[in-house]
Order: C-alpha cells, then structure tokens, then sequence
C-alpha cells in the first residue's frame, strides 16, 4: 500500500487510529477497527488507475499491472490460528481461486493481516462454496498455460444490497422518498450490468418520448469550456444529425444540506414513482457529494436508449465523468438544483449559442469579443454551422428585473 496513491493518507489514518501499521492487525485491539473507520472514505472515492479484470482484459494483463477484481472465489487453505507468515509454498498457503473466462485466477495474500472474521469464520465459508470477494491487487505473473496470479493489496465482500439500506437508514434523516428500490443500493461494481436494466424497461415499453438527463462530472477534473467540448463532441457521435434537436447547458452542482443528511438529498435526488432512468446509486451519489465538487451538463431532447449509448460514450472517452440521470423539473431539488436556461441548442447539423440580451451586453462591457464563441466552434469543425440564438423568453424576464430595479432605484432618489 505504501508504494500507491494516497498511501500517505493511509499512514496518517494508521496514526489516528494508534495503529502499529508495521505490524500485523492481530494483537492490536481496537486500533485496526479505528483505523478501518477512519480509512473507508478514502477507499471509497480512491481514484488508483486500477484495469478491471474481466474476460474483456484478461488477454492483456502483466506482470505488475494493479488490477480490481470482483468475482465469486473459492478459498484453498484456509487459514489456521495463529495466522502464519506465508511459506511461499501454494499447496500450503491460503489463497483465493476464480475463473474469468477460460483464465483461471490465484489470489495470494499475507494471512497475518487479516482481520479476526475474515481469517476465522469467511475464509473457511468460502472453503466450502463460493462467496463473491473484491479487491485491488497486483499481477505477480502469467503464466504461457494463461493463469494469472495476483497479489492482493486489499479485498473483502463487498457491500450486500442489505448493508447498503442499513447504511441509509442510518444516515438519513427524511423518511425515505418513494419510488427506490434494490437497484438503487446495488454496488456499482457488480456485474449487473445497467444496459441490461435499461434493455428490460425498453421491452417493456418504459422508453416514451424524448426526456431530459443531467450529467455529473468532477469539477476539479476539469478546464473551463471542457464539459461543453466533451458533452457536445459525444452527443454529436450517438445522436443521428437529422434527429438532433437538443439543449444543452452547462453549470456547478450545488448541493447544500441545510441541515439535511446527504444521504437524503442524494437519494431525493434520484428517487421517483415511477423510477428515473439513472446510472447513479444512492451510496455512490452521497459519497460524490461528501468528497467532490460537481459540475452538471443537462442534455434535453434524447431517448432513454441514446442517453445509454451517451452515457457509455462519456465513460470510455470523459475521465471526469461520474454518471446521469434523468430530469423532472416537478422534483424540487432538480428545480433548485440544475440549470433553469440553455446555453446550446443543436438543431440537425447546426450548432446554435445561446443568448440573452442581458448576457450579451455584460459580456460587450467586460471587453468579450462576441464573435469569438463562433469562431472557437467553427474552428473544431464538429457542426457544419454556427450561430447565434436568443433565448426570448429569457431576454423579456431580465428587461422585466432591470425595469423592476430601475423603478425602485427612482423611486428611492429625494424629490
């Protein structure tokens, strides 16, 4: 662990804890469960480049390579107490057993570090039957017959749609909203794969007309202009141009409790009857909140299947992509939340920038060249025009609000 990302987080965390991290967890008494509650939000927004392996990446893994694994696994071995120090020797070693494909996969671990259920009572279940393990480790080798070994940093089962609740329940204050269910707590890491969900609403003709997703991203992750540049590139490539009728704007993603858990406003934020189209889960969604500043991108005008091809789109090309979900204006927080006015608007292979009057004139006073928005876009060549659109509507309700402020500041001057 000390040679990865955030080990220095890790070792702060060991401090904190009373934790003798040169020692094994036995013996130390309630230091290694300390040290596992202060160290799990770290974990949870860990942003290691691990390679996932699945039958898609198995042919490409290394020696050295870091990879996360999820799978259900045998335990060879299991470990006896007192917890030894590996012989090095497999047929005697405790060690985990999959297959990804036609691969079959060792997981190798140092059973000392193990906690007190997971080397008693876990391991030797899983000696028995299958029990579904996750963690992070390296590749120690391959070999030419294709097994492939694995030294484990960390693994452990993962999370149970079960915990998943109690852990929201806990955390919530606000009874819970309607319209949630199990796959809203599913671990995200599972291989229940959303594109199937979505395949399953579509069949069952959930998929009418064309709705409004938002899009989140990692604020911190990201240069100005770049959302707009990623959202209205990917769009151009899943959306046909003679379907193209969209708007798209761009903003922060202001969550503020005011005295709500943030377990709440993630899942008020995604609940519905009937449920939102999502690719979000309320532990991941509070988990964002708690540790990142959000940005959001609303597309409006697309079909629940270009949102999934959209949403696969920005996961293989957009680092700073963190996932949707569908918008409904009648949700209060996605009223207070997400923008209210467009700042694009493609319609076939024309882009047109959005503006107001307002806007336009703040942007002349600032010293802005009007003309150079235009000309950034015609530039990239992604649309075949480039223009200019005002948003009347918009207009109209600022000449209201500067007529309303002009007033007042006249009828406040001495006669």
């Amino acid at each position: 662990m000390a040679m990865l990302a955030q080990s220095n987080a890790v070792a702060a965390a060991a401090r904190r804890a009373g934790l003798d991290s040169a020692k094994p967890f036995g013996g130390q008494g309630i230091a290694p469960g300390e040290f596992v509650r202060i160290v799990r939000p770290l974990f949870e927004t860990w942003d290691a480049e691990a390679v996932t392996l699945s039958e898609r990446t198995a042919d490409k893994v290394h020696r050295g390579l870091l990879i996360s694994f999820e799978a259900a696994m045998r335990c060879r071995n299991p470990p006896e107490v007192p917890l030894k120090e590996p012989t090095g020797v497999l047929t005697k070693d405790p060690h985990l057993v999959f297959s990804v494909g036609a691969r079959r996969v060792i997981v190798t671990f140092d059973p000392r570090w193990l906690t007190t259920s997971t080397a008693n009572t876990t391991l030797h279940e899983a000696a028995q039957e299958p029990l579904v393990f996750s963690g992070i480790g390296t590749v120690a080798s391959v070999s030419e017959g294709g097994q492939v070994r694995i030294s484990a940093l960390v693994f452990g089962q993962p999370k149970t749609l079960v915990q998943a609740q109690v852990d929201y329940i806990q955390q919530s204050i606000l009874p819970e909203p309607p319209g949630l269910t199990w796959m809203d707590f599913r671990n995200e890491l599972s291989e229940c794969e959303l594109s199937q969900l979505h395949l399953d609403r579509s069949q069952k003709g959930e998929t009418v007309g064309r709705k409004s997703f938002a899009l989140l991203f990692d604020e911190d992750e990201v240069m100005p202009g770049q959302i707009d540049r990623d959202v209205l590139t990917q769009v151009s490539r899943v959306v046909s141009e003679y379907r193209r009728d969209l708007r798209v704007a761009i903003s922060s993603l202001l969550f503020n409790d005011r005295g709500v858990a943030v377990a709440d406003l993630a899942a008020h934020f995604l609940a519905r009857e009937p449920a939102l189209w999502k690719t979000l889960t309320v532990p991941g969604l509070t988990t964002l909140i708690k540790t990142l500043n959000l940005a959001v991108s609303t597309v409006s005008g697309l079909s629940e299947e270009q949102a999934a091809d959209l949403d696969a789109a920005m996961r293989e090309t957009v680092a700073s992509y963190l996932g949707c979900v569908e918008v409904d204006r009648k949700l209060p927080l996605h009223e207070r939340l997400l923008p209210g006015c467009d700042d694009y608007h493609l319609c076939g292979a024309e882009l047109r920038l959005v503006y107001s009057a307002a806007k336009r004139l703040l942007d002349e006073a600032n010293g802005e060249d009007p003309e150079a928005p235009l000309s950034e876009w015609r530039e990239r060549g992604l649309f075949r025009t480039v223009v200019w659109e005002e948003d009347l509507d918009r207009s109209a309700v600022e000449e209201e609000e500067a007529s309303a402020l002009m007033q007042a500041w006249l009828n406040a001057q001495p006669e």
